[in-house]
């Protein structure tokens, strides 16, 4: 059976603010959510480690459920979603391994014809990446994504219209140490105006790259924030940066982090053991900009075993 809504509050680092936030859904099995994409409508599309397929959820609704959409074929795990038109959306999915993927492969999702019916296609095969994450589009040419690799420390550029796929930027800051015991480099990505933003889950950095409007130049890579101002090795994920510039990240150390346009790093909500968020993976935000939707990918704390959550957050 699932948990009822799970309600606490949290207070905001250096604040006296009260937080709210409330459990949507949780997975009874062990499905661990990777990725979330907003529809048009405001339900949310939520992409799996597990085996490979896709749900949507909600969260408007009393008692939200996710609902199977599909598995996409060839993949066990699915990793970043973007949109790419209006109700379509571009997937990375792939065979996992330890710290690898097989059979990388980008699918396109559109529920712009017939919302109860999806049509998903193949759209690309990128056979020589390593481990495809985080995934964003082009503001001006949204039919082409910049999909980074963790493991390469470099961004692929792919047409999701002729298929063509190529590394167009790698640098050490996009990558993770040699000696790193977590491998994962680069992870979240977002484009916002003119520049590339990232997390590096084993540099512990939130960083932001120039990027031309075709994605094929970018300028040097300038750090914001050093995350290890809050907790060192805590594999920060995916993100997502509001109309003011302020980056909320997901922390899987059971937090949600704020990074201000300056730099300034401070827990939002959760943290510590506290059960609100159980290894929380995105973040997306509601039109409006008052609630954030954060998934995880569950966990054990104090004893208590959670499948992925999808949790709403308070943001005024």
């Amino acid at each position: 059976m699932r948990p009822q809504f799970l309600l606490s509050l949290t207070v905001l680092a250096g604040t006296t603010m009260a937080q709210i936030t409330t459990q949507l859904y949780n997975f009874t099995s062990p499905i661990a959510i990777e990725n979330s994409a907003l529809r048009p409508n405001g339900h949310l599309l939520l992409t799996t480690f597990n085996n490979g397929s896709l749900y949507t959820l909600n969260p408007s609704t009393p008692n939200p459920e996710a609902k199977l959409v599909t598995a996409l074929p060839g993949a066990t795990a699915i990793c970043g979603i973007t949109a790419i038109d209006t109700d379509k959306f571009v997937i990375v999915g792939g065979v996992r391994g330890s710290y690898h993927y097989d059979n990388e492969t980008l699918y396109t999702i559109d529920f712009s014809d017939d919302a109860a019916r999806p049509v998903v296609d193949i759209v690309a095969y990128i056979p020589d990446a390593e481990m495809l994450n985080g995934m964003a589009s082009l503001p001006t040419r949204p039919y082409i994504v910049l999909v980074a690799d963790s493991r390469l420390g470099s961004l692929f550029r792919v047409d999701t219209i002729t298929g063509l796929s190529e590394v167009v930027f790698a640098n050490s800051a996009l990558a993770a140490p040699s000696n790193a015991s977590m491998p994962i480099g680069i992870n979240g990505l977002k484009i916002v105006g003119e520049y590339v933003y990232f997390t590096n889950s084993a540099l512990n950095i939130f960083a932001k790259i120039p990027v031309s409007d075709d994605g094929m130049r970018f300028g040097r890579v300038q750090i914001i924030a050093r995350l290890d101002a809050i907790t060192s090795g805590s594999d920060w994920d995916d993100f997502f940066i509001d109309a003011d510039g302020n980056a909320y990240i997901a922390q899987p150390t059971n937090a949600l982090a704020r990074v201000t346009p300056a730099g300034t790093v401070s827990v939002f909500a959760g943290g510590g053991d506290s059960l609100d968020l159980v290894g929380p993976t995105s973040v997306q935000i509601a039109a409006g900009g008052r609630v954030a939707y954060v998934t995880t990918r569950g966990g054990t704390v104090w004893g208590f075993t959670y499948g992925g959550q999808v949790v709403a957050v308070k943001l005024d």
